[in-house]
């Protein structure tokens, strides 16, 4: 019996999705329409950053701020075109959304 190739969100079936979030974490999705046009969709899958990466990115963003978030860009995909990262275009419309990677706890500050 063959696997049915259903296409659940940003190019992947459900099968593929699961065999990323397993390996990775929770994942993000972020479409660029080209034209506004959903068939000519670019889709990136991205993982949440670890340690690792954020002392890479912060070491680099007080020199190169835009290679900064390359770097980020390209350490957080887990599927779609790296090479994208280049593209003034998508890299410009996707650069603001890298930010939801990493979720914000609240926090509670007290003084004593």
């Amino acid at each position: 019996m063959q696997e049915e190739r259903i296409i659940i969100a940003g190019g992947l079936t459900q099968a593929e999705i699961n065999k990323l979030k397993k390996k990775h974490g929770a994942l993000r999705l972020i479409t660029v329409l080209e034209n506004d046009d959903e068939t000519k969709a670019i889709h990136f899958w991205f993982k949440k950053p670890d340690m690792t990466i954020m002392s890479a990115v912060q070491s680099l963003a007080e020199k190169d701020p835009i290679a900064a978030t390359q770097l980020f860009f390209r350490s957080c995909l887990v599927h779609g075109d790296k090479s994208y990262a280049d593209d003034v275009d998508v890299f410009m419309s996707i650069q603001p959304h890298l930010e939801a990677l990493i979720e914000e706890k609240k926090v509670i500050v007290k003084n004593f």
